[in-house]
């Protein structure tokens, strides 16, 4: 084979295999950001109680303790 057809095979098949992975670190990068500004937003939220530690749950309605940390009817974060 001639050395200049290999050589534009191979370019060929590297530009193939960027275009073909470019798209897949983008939605991981997407989907870690939103997985971040998820967590920090829950961490961060401000959360009101009264004197007895009890929350109520925004979610079912549900009451826990404070420090239970979750909804023991839903699973969701108090």
């Amino acid at each position: 084979m001639d050395p200049l057809l290999v050589f534009f095979i191979l370019v060929g098949l590297i530009g193939f295999g960027l275009l073909a992975g470019a798209g897949r670190p983008r939605d991981e990068m997407r989907n870690r950001r939103r997985w971040e500004s998820t967590f920090y937003a829950e961490s961060h939220r401000e959360v009101h109680t009264d004197a007895t530690g009890v929350l109520m749950c925004r979610r079912c309605g549900a009451t826990a303790s404070e420090r239970a940390g979750r909804c023991p009817s839903c699973g969701a974060t108090l």
